[in-house]
């Protein structure tokens, strides 16, 4: 695996990871939110409905060192039915509307953060993703591009409307086998 920004050199997942500490960004009123996303060249993030198919052997090493940094896993009910989320090692938080109505999001992470959880990696899905984004609430995204296309329909990252534009800046950029795996910061 390669570093390309910054300070290119050759890397691995571990010592990529090595000093990255979430839990000490946390806001006194809520978690640190990081948002972890696989995605294909042409903008989708599931391919037949899962996110599965889309990331390499060296995405799910990416995802599983990443969980170890975390207190809790969050994701919304749609990606629960989906996705495989057995013996997860971490508590597992699924958010679900409630008669239509969204949850709310602001009181859900305080209310982890009043339980001792100070940081909660987030993955997914799309729509869960476009509401914490629209509320403020995400500190970082975790992005992988694969080298795939899978055309035809399907969600991409980020689902529903954004107040205004969110800017983010590019915290670091690695590469193997022309999968890329960026980490951005909420500007």
């Amino acid at each position: 695996m390669r570093r390309l920004l910054p300070d290119p050199a050759e890397t691995t997942i571990s010592e990529q990871l090595e000093t990255y500490r979430p839990g000490e960004g946390a806001p006194e009123e809520r978690p640190f939110v990081a948002m972890n996303f696989a995605a294909t060249l042409d903008g989708r993030a599931t391919i037949g409905g899962v996110s599965g198919p889309i990331g390499s052997e060296t995405d799910t090493a990416m995802l599983s060192g990443l969980r170890k940094r975390f207190d809790a896993v969050m994701i919304g009910a749609g990606t629960m039915r989906a996705e495989r989320y057995a013996d997860l090692e971490k508590r597992l938080v699924v958010v679900e509307s409630h008669g239509g109505e969204p949850a709310d999001l602001g009181e859900l992470l305080r209310s982890l953060r009043e339980e001792g959880v100070r940081a909660v990696m987030c993955e997914g899905g799309p729509t869960l993703h476009g509401s914490l984004q629209a509320e403020g609430l995400v500190d970082e995204l975790f992005l992988t591009i694969a080298p795939k296309m899978s055309g035809g329909e399907g969600p991409r990252i980020l689902e529903g409307a954004l107040p205004a534009a969110v800017e983010m800046e590019l915290a670091w950029l690695l590469e193997e086998d022309g999968e890329l795996f960026a980490r951005y910061r909420r500007s």
